[in-house]
């Protein structure tokens, strides 16, 4: 009996522990979808990658965007969106074409 009780009691402190991990992921995803929606409502710019990058690509793409973007960013994902409309024109031509 002893055993069972054991067993049960991690297994709730597992589900405590999914349920906590997931609601974060969903409060990450819907701070990021305001951000998002705040930035493009005072003027930025946004710019959708239309597919996966593996990870050599994200790499290379991180760096140039540190060396090529001279105002400010922000990601999420495969959404990036860009103070300046000449960064996000530049982001498009390198990475979209």
């Amino acid at each position: 009996m002893r055993k069972k009780r054991l067993l049960t009691d991690r297994s709730g402190d597992l589900q405590e522990q999914i349920i906590a991990k997931q609601s974060k992921r969903i409060a990450d995803e819907v701070d990021a979808e305001v951000l998002r929606n705040m930035l493009c409502e005072i003027g930025w710019h946004q710019v959708i990658v239309p597919r996966p990058m593996t990870y050599e690509q994200s790499n290379e793409l991180d760096q140039w965007l540190r060396d090529s973007i001279k105002g400010r960013h922000w990601d999420r994902g495969l959404v990036f969106l860009f103070e300046e409309e000449r960064d996000a024109m530049w982001f498009k031509l390198r990475w979209l074409s």
